[in-house]
């Protein structure tokens, strides 16, 4: 079955990627095909002169990414920024954005939430209050399904019948286990997965680095329930409060001694929070909803 031509674009891409290593200038390349959304073989002796790579190999490269895509049972969309739906980024630019599920959720009002992989009582509880409130307001909480928090914070949209997007460390189709599997079904129904992997991506434990860049490219506002001096939310609480986003930690954290970093955070301009109405300094306002298409059109 061929490719709809989204998915041919983007294997023009991850094509033009994988010999530049340069996102940007990949993308750049791509626009500049006579037809980004068709096979890029008749542009290969141009593209070979100017990556400096043989056109042979090229060709070879290329097929390997199509035949993985071809062989993906997941429904997906690949999004570009000329799409309406392709969410604001700022920081590190990422081209193309996997979608498999809801896509409205994308123009829905949405806080990143992070937290440790070994939360405290309080830690949850602060996470689980936030979450209630999120679901009651219809805010979308945005999370990866690491260990702890983040996890927790899926379970219970799901139970909740809470709005969620899960950005994932690797490509929607691959999963680790049966039970990652069954939890990725549940999202696909009710919410939305996110990737920037496409399905010819090994799964690599570095990827999770990448993987936060990119949560926070879209993320303007972020809510940390916990997290140690120096633990892996940091980095993305880091960038966005860093690109002027809104970033706003439990201030039961402050209570901690050992969490030096909650208290340095707020004299760099962190937000606090101790009950509900604080949420609403870090929701984002209503935006206008963008037409959806149809997810296989």
């Amino acid at each position: 079955m061929p490719l709809t031509k989204d998915k041919e674009k983007a294997v023009n891409y991850e094509t033009l990627f994988t010999i530049t290593g340069d996102r940007a200038r990949a993308y750049r390349l791509l626009m500049a095909l006579p037809d980004p959304e068709v096979n890029l073989d008749s542009a290969i002796p141009a593209l070979s002169e100017t990556v400096g790579k043989d056109g042979k190999e090229i060709a070879e490269i290329r097929k390997a990414i199509y035949d993985a895509f071809s062989s993906e049972r997941i429904e997906t969309k690949a999004i570009f920024p000329e799409s309406p739906l392709f969410p604001k980024e700022e920081g590190e630019f990422f081209p193309v954005i996997y979608a498999s599920g809801d896509l409205s959720l994308l123009s829905s009002r949405r806080v990143t939430v992070l937290g440790m992989p070994k939360p405290s009582m309080q830690g949850k509880s602060d996470a689980l209050s936030v979450l209630s409130y999120f679901a009651e307001h219809d805010v979308t909480a945005l999370v990866s399904l690491d260990d702890g928090i983040p996890m927790l914070s899926a379970e219970v949209m799901l139970r909740g019948n809470g709005r969620l997007i899960a950005v994932l460390s690797g490509p929607i189709s691959k999963c680790t286990s049966e039970d990652e599997a069954r939890l990725r079904g549940k999202i696909y129904a009710s919410g939305l997965l996110l990737s920037i992997f496409p399905p010819s991506q090994r799964i690599e434990r570095w990827l999770v680095m990448v993987r936060n860049s990119f949560m926070a490219s879209i993320s303007e506002s972020v809510f940390l329930a916990e997290e140690k001096d120096g633990g892996p939310s940091w980095s993305v609480f880091d960038k966005v409060l860093a690109g002027g986003g809104r970033a706003m930690l439990s201030a039961s954290m402050l209570d901690v001694p050992s969490y030096t970093w909650a208290r340095r955070h707020i004299e760099s301009g962190a937000l606090t929070y101790s009950g509900d109405k604080d949420l609403k300094r870090i929701i984002p306002k209503a935006a206008d909803r963008a037409q959806v298409p149809d997810l296989f059109s």
